[in-house]
């Protein structure tokens, strides 16, 4: 006889197993049942409490849990990760995007049978070594990284990025072991381009910071150029690339535009939106043409007037979820794809009427020209 449960032959539930290894039940359950989704690590730990504690299986309580499996489909699955590695301990609620991601995102989740623990990479409690033990003991394999702009969380978590499954979600992140799911920002810019175009500009400039380009891949500034060159326009305003952060923002900006003299603006913050509409004018005294390269919460621009690009985040956190649930159920390491979500554009009446005006000017200045050459 087994001395390890004497005393009576007690009993030794799934819980104290937990209780004894400071992991949760879940991942006990998963463990004794040889999971896939815990660690080798873990597994031999769980058997071996699970034997020096005198566990044995309820055979017909096994048999009903499974059947209670098979037929509640939606039903709890395991806990995935969701990683926030914005300097922002609370950009989830913050941001002027990131919320939209995190909605959907959530909703997916529930939807596919996944709980989600949240982590901030940039709490000072928190480490790379902590984080990995704490995701082991859950008895999580992967998650989904958001808001990750701080190459500092790179570095610092390198391990975690290469021990388990994880999805970028908005930007990529120049690592072979990631899988990305964003927004297709090259499309983004060059259709905004295409039907700015198609409406009679003729001199668009955008307003992208070089920072925020190079975490897209340079992608904007690419669907940019794309968009003018196959329009055969050849006469291209540069990007005006400042950071928004930069104390001489605004006042480059006013010079750029004033400069260059575009006909239609492009922009992404919404707060370079309001400075250029608040307190910029054309030379005839009008409001410039605007349209946004993604919507979001940080602007004044009224809906009725709103023109651009909706990026459809919500969809791209949708896939997030699907591509990290594929990947847990892969036994290969990840292989870095990217699933690009196509947007979606957005036009104003007020836009219209700002075309229809600056084509009528054109070609007034168009005759005004040939007249003169007669």
């Amino acid at each position: 006889m087994n001395n390890s449960h004497s005393s009576g032959s007690a009993y030794v539930s799934i819980r104290r197993i937990a209780e004894k290894l400071g992991i949760s039940k879940s991942a006990v359950s998963l463990a004794l049942n040889g999971s896939p989704r815990i660690g080798a690590e873990t597994a031999k730990r769980v058997r071996e409490t699970a034997e020096a504690l005198g566990y044995r299986r309820n055979s017909m309580v096994s048999n009903m849990m499974s059947h209670m499996r098979k037929s509640s489909v939606g039903d709890f699955r395991e806990t995935v990760a969701l990683l926030n590695g914005n300097r922002d301990k609370n950009a989830f609620k913050n941001h002027s995007t990131l919320p939209v991601y995190k909605k959907s995102l959530m909703k997916e989740a529930a939807n596919l049978g996944y709980n989600v623990d949240e982590f901030w990479l940039l709490d000072p409690l928190l480490n790379c070594k902590k984080l990995s033990s704490i995701m082991r003991a859950r008895g999580i394999r992967g998650g989904i990284i958001m808001g990750n702009t701080e190459d500092c969380v790179f570095k610092s978590y390198a391990k975690i990025w290469m021990d388990f499954k994880i999805v970028s979600l908005g930007i990529s992140v120049h690592n072979p072991a990631y899988e990305l799911v964003c927004s297709n920002q090259f499309e983004v810019s060059r259709r905004a381009v295409e039907r700015l175009v198609e409406l009679g500009f003729r001199r668009p400039a955008i307003v992208v910071d070089k920072d925020i380009d190079y975490l897209v891949d340079g992608r904007f500034y690419g669907g940019f150029f794309s968009a003018l060159y196959n329009a055969g326009i050849a006469e291209r305003i540069d990007p005006f690339g400042e950071s928004i952060n930069s104390p001489t923002y605004y006042l480059n900006l006013q010079k750029f535009i004033e400069r260059e003299d575009p006909d239609v603006i492009l922009y992404m913050f919404g707060k370079t939106g309001d400075f250029i509409s608040k307190h910029l004018r054309k030379k005839d005294g009008s409001k410039y043409p605007m349209a946004q390269l993604e919507r979001r919460n940080d602007g004044k621009t009224p809906a009725r007037d709103w023109s651009g690009m909706e990026q459809n985040n919500d969809v791209s956190a949708e896939f997030a979820v699907r591509r990290l649930a594929a990947l847990l159920n892969m036994p290969s390491p990840n292989n870095g794809p990217t699933t690009l979500i196509p947007p979606t554009w957005v036009e104003s009446k007020l836009l219209l009427t700002q075309a229809r005006k600056a084509a009528k000017k054109r070609r007034k200045a168009l005759a005004k020209n040939h007249a003169q050459k007669q």
